[in-house]
């Protein structure tokens, strides 16, 4: 019995490797492509959605709180990241949650802010939000701001490191 030389289709045989390969970094770079754009997506439909429960929030919140001029109407929070630029999905979860903590202000009088002044400097005094995807983060109010019957707040937000025990 006679064995085909192997020779004869060495240059058949790199070909087939060499597009093997070629398949094979392209499908991994179209891959990362598509990932990158899903993320974009996924992060664009993060900040959509906060948009629009906060657009319906507030068109509820104003219904009851129509006819009354000298309160507060809403909350708009603002994160300053100097230091270290946040993930958009952690700000928009400190965003929420520096929104629901500062919602007892709605309704409230702008005149008679003051008086709760107490209960805002303790609750908002480096509030230390915990679980915000894998890490804690310690949120300092800088500036509020009350223009057109929204309360508007500026706040740092860096990430909490606890203390070994």
């Amino acid at each position: 019995m006679r064995i085909p030389q192997f020779d004869r289709y060495y240059r058949y045989v790199r070909y087939s490797v060499v597009l093997l390969l070629g398949s094979v970094v392209g499908a991994a770079v179209y891959h990362s492509i598509f990932m990158n754009n899903f993320n974009t997506v996924a992060k664009l439909n993060e900040q959509l959605k906060e948009q629009l429960e906060q657009n319906v929030l507030d068109i509820n919140k104003l219904q009851k709180l129509q006819h009354q001029h000298t309160v507060i109407k809403s909350v708009v929070p603002y994160i300053d990241d100097e230091d270290k630029p946040l993930n958009v999905l952690v700000e928009t979860e400190l965003k929420k949650r520096l929104k629901e903590d500062l919602s007892v202000f709605i309704g409230k009088s702008i005149y008679s802010i003051d008086e709760n002044a107490d209960m805002a400097r303790t609750l908002l005094k480096n509030k230390l939000y915990a679980g915000i995807r894998g890490a804690d983060y310690q949120v300092s109010i800088r500036t509020v701001l009350v223009v057109d019957n929204i309360l508007q707040v500026w706040a740092r937000a860096t990430i909490y490191e606890r203390p070994p025990t």
